[in-house]
């Protein structure tokens, strides 16, 4: 699964990939530091992963609903890591109103049996 969103989302991609990442480095899915003299900043940022069907419609279904994806994120964070502020709401509306998901799969046949 591929995932690219506008650079101005870079840090709420970052705190929102830190949570759905099982273990840890979720946080550098989109990339570390940019680079040159001054810094060349892209328009977008991508992170591609490989992924079970299961979590390709998980991570679908989230991004079709920001609730539920907050919801997910906040728990994660209190769990894993309760010094962070995870991302808000709204953080996660914008998140899923502008993030491009895509596996080269039409979306009615992710999880379908092959």
């Amino acid at each position: 699964m591929t995932i690219t969103i506008p650079a101005a989302l870079y840090s709420v991609a970052c705190a929102i990939a830190r949570s759905l990442d099982p273990d840890t480095g979720g946080s550098e899915s989109f990339g570390g530091q940019l680079q040159g003299d001054p810094p060349a900043v892209p328009e977008t940022y991508s992170t591609t992963t490989p992924c079970t069907a299961e979590f390709a419609q998980q991570a679908l279904a989230m991004v079709g609903n920001p609730a539920m994806l907050n919801a997910v994120v906040s728990a994660d964070y209190a769990e894993r890591w309760p010094d962070l502020t995870p991302p808000t709401l709204a953080d996660c509306e914008a998140f899923c109103a502008d993030a491009v998901l895509s596996d080269g799969t039409p979306v009615e046949q992710l999880g379908a049996d092959e």
